[in-house]
């Protein structure tokens, strides 16, 4: 049984996801899985992924159903004790699986949050955006690590949830996940905001790895779905609403702080999504906006007082509902 398992989904990315593949297989740690699915690609993919000749890479092949979908396909067939994921046009440092492995070999938890980086179109290379909740994180628990009943655990655990909800940027236990039953939402974007916040809902122990595992890259030749401004936005309202549905049935629902926490940086999204869409799409998109705050648990806006700095600014986030609710 291999020590990790990678899932890379495609969708029509031709060569392009040979970058991801390769820097996969030339991780210096070696004992991993790899599962490629192809959602149903039309193009040059499949031929593609014909190429690769590797005995840790399994692909496998689906109608066009979405990213969620391909990757929840995979769960059934991971055989390595943790699972990762990365994206079809993203990378890792040959050093990744080490890194995390050295974590899983330390301190063994459910699950691990790792620091990347961000190249830009020019190819300018800084640290990914969540890079101030690692340093406090790292102030935090200089061991590395968090577990429930710890004095930092508290603490730490909003700034978890201010972490990017990036797929690449987590590793989970396998047999955690299996008890769980989380999953990625099925038929839906802005998917990873779900799966995050479940899984850090659940986690008895959280370590980290605070030497970059991932680079994303930001690509303006090749349209990415969190780059659209088309109405497949609208999917961040759903995936808020469901995000915020399955958290109020968790105990830490009741800790004002993470609630508060996960409030915010799913309305976060939700408030970049609307200044990202078009203008034609705007009014109605509002009109959602302001239908799920009318829906869900009346807690999630009774705000703590005086909360703690781990949660971050909320004046932003009040000033957004503000406009929401008042808006003709």
């Amino acid at each position: 049984m291999p020590k990790l398992t990678c899932i890379t989904t495609t969708y029509n990315d031709g060569v392009t996801a040979l970058t991801a593949v390769r820097s996969v297989l030339s991780q210096s740690f070696a004992d991993f899985q790899y599962i490629i699915v192809d959602d149903g690609s039309t193009d040059d993919t499949v031929a593609v992924l014909s190429q690769i000749s590797d005995a840790r890479v399994q692909v496998i092949r689906q109608a066009n159903d979405g990213l969620s979908s391909a990757r929840n396909k995979a769960f059934a067939h991971i055989r390595g004790d943790y699972v990762c994921f990365l994206d079809s046009d993203d990378v890792r440092p040959n050093w990744s699986f080490a890194a995390i492995n050295a974590v899983i070999d330390r301190d063994d938890p459910d699950v691990i949050l790792c620091r990347g980086a961000l190249s830009d179109a020019r190819g300018d290379y800084s640290a990914f955006y969540d890079e101030d909740m690692f340093r406090q994180i790292e102030a935090l628990c200089p061991a590395g690590k968090v577990s429930r009943g710890d004095a930092e655990f508290t603490r730490a655990r909003p700034l978890m949830q201010r972490i990017e909800p990036q797929s690449a940027n987590k590793v989970i236990k396998t047999s955690f996940l299996r008890a769980t039953g989380i999953q990625f939402p099925n038929g839906h974007f802005f998917e990873d905001m779900f799966f995050h916040t479940n899984m850090l809902a659940q986690a008895g122990s959280v370590s980290f790895v605070l030497s970059p595992c991932f680079t994303y890259f930001r690509r303006y030749t090749r349209q990415q779905i969190t780059g659209t401004a088309s109405d497949r936005r609208f999917d961040a309202i759903a995936v808020t609403k469901l995000t915020l549905e399955s958290f109020a049935r968790t105990l830490e629902f009741h800790d004002a702080a993470t609630r508060a926490a996960v409030f915010a940086s799913s309305m976060k999204i939700v408030a970049w999504c609307e200044e990202m869409i078009s203008h034609q799409h705007r009014p109605t998109y509002r009109q959602a906006v302001r239908g799920l705050l009318g829906i869900i648990d009346p807690l999630y806006l009774n705000f703590p007082p005086n909360p703690p700095a781990e949660v971050g600014p909320l004046d932003p986030l009040k000033h957004y509902l503000k406009v929401m609710t008042d808006a003709a």
